[in-house]
């Protein structure tokens, strides 16, 4: 192993966007360094890589620390594939792969070397749009078989799954659903592709198929579970109905994903008169053993179409800091959900002024792709509520226009039927 850790430390400067040269910039770099996936690492070792104090070699746990701070799983993984961090040389190496008609097991020895570099990710996305586009099922099988995806950071899988998602969107719906029912034997394409991009808005089109396929070639209990969930909103939020057969919590649910846990309470408040003693008290206990931002993603809307501000009050006053907890990429969404919801939370109570600053924190623009008009709708269903409340006609009327654009995009007509009590004429 060489002594020379040079590169190591530029390629570290390089992420960090710190270019250390004075003490306080180490400071700066330990902090960036342990906001990272709960990495540590000391003062005193920073300081002596960098010749602020005498240099020792550094062990390899720190070496370690370094490369997984990089995105690699060990310093032996960074040495061997360090050129991947240049993401133009890893472009380069994958167009080259590109121009074969059949790739060997160098081939995805290399791409499976350069997603260990998480950002690598979203140019292997592109790689296979392009395999989709030019309908080359064989290449397409032997990625999802023989690429490792499960341990990329979940921030850059969901970009993966969005980039692959829209590539089917640019082909004829029957090819996309050949291609669909071909690929999702496998866990690695299941599993970050239709499981990863939950599509509001195609849930009345191609997504729906997408998940019917799901129900019909996997047996994993989760996904199961999930389809029907996604059945029962497609119904509420299109026809109205609510009286599907029960779905029943199935065996194992405790150790299930917090975000489809809250797919199931969000069923559980849609599908109810209203929330009783006995759903609240379980609401707040998922709360408490689960990651909240996470739980509450799909419960604040379902308390929001149901129009339980008091409930959504007393979730919001408890756990505030826990929902505002990440600063991850996806969390955007989660921010203007919980937004929206403070938004109708202060217009319930009669504080407009309030309610207006908490929508203008809203950036609709950075929700999840898979999101954006499902949140949107909600968006726009409050803005109709304050601007009603404030006799603003005119934003009242864009409001509305924008809100049945929206419901035409998705075929979600429960938005018209909430939204009339709030249109001013």
């Amino acid at each position: 192993m060489t002594n020379d850790h040079s590169q190591l430390l530029l390629d570290i400067e390089k992420k960090s966007n710190i270019v250390i040269t004075k003490v306080r910039h180490v400071k700066c770099l330990k902090e960036e360094i342990e906001s990272y996936k709960d990495l540590k690492i000391g003062f005193n070792t920073l300081r002596r890589l960098f010749g602020f104090l005498e240099k020792t070699k550094p062990t390899l746990a720190t070496l370690n620390t370094l490369a997984r701070y990089l995105e690699y799983r060990s310093y032996a993984g960074y040495l061997s594939n360090k050129l991947n961090f240049d993401a133009w040389y890893f472009q380069q190496k994958l167009l080259l792969i590109q121009q074969k008609n059949d790739l060997n097991k160098t081939d995805f020895n290399s791409i499976n070397e350069g997603v260990q570099y998480g950002k690598n990710i979203i140019y292997v996305a592109y790689f296979v749009s392009n395999l989709i586009l030019e309908n080359n099922l064989r290449t397409l099988n032997s990625f999802f078989k023989k690429i490792e995806l499960s341990k990329i950071d979940f921030s850059y899988l969901l970009q993966f799954a969005t980039i692959i998602t829209h590539s089917f969107y640019r082909i004829d719906e029957n090819k996309a659903i050949i291609i669909y029912n071909d690929l999702i034997k496998h866990a690695s394409f299941k599993n970050t592709v239709p499981l990863l991009y939950i599509d509001y808005s195609n849930l009345n089109g191609i997504y729906l198929k997408v998940l019917r396929l799901l129900a019909k070639h996997s047996s994993v209990i989760s996904d199961l579970f999930f389809v029907m969930l996604m059945e029962f909103y497609r119904d509420f939020y299109t026809e109205g109905i609510c009286n599907r057969k029960e779905i029943k919590l199935p065996i194992g649910f405790s150790k299930f994903n917090p975000v489809l846990k809250g797919r199931f309470y969000a069923y559980t408040i849609m599908s109810s008169t209203a929330i009783d003693n006995n759903l609240k008290r379980k609401l707040f206990k998922e709360c408490s053993t689960n990651r909240v931002s996470w739980f509450l993603e799909e419960v604040i809307p379902a308390l929001l179409i149901k129009e339980e501000y008091k409930i959504l009050k007393e979730l919001s006053d408890q756990f505030y800091e826990e929902i505002f907890e990440s600063k991850a990429w996806s969390d955007k969404t989660m921010s203007s959900i919980f937004l929206i919801g403070l938004a109708n939370i202060s217009w319930y109570n009669n504080e407009i002024s309030s309610a207006k600053r908490s929508l203008e924190l809203v950036v609709l623009e950075k929700i999840e792709l898979s999101y954006y008009n499902f949140i949107s709708l909600f968006y726009y269903l409050t803005e109709l509520k304050v601007s009603h409340a404030e006799n603003a006609i005119e934003t009242n009327a864009a409001a509305f226009i924008i809100l049945k654009q929206l419901v035409v995009k998705t075929g979600f007509e429960r938005f018209i039927g909430a939204s009339e009590k709030y249109i001013l004429n």
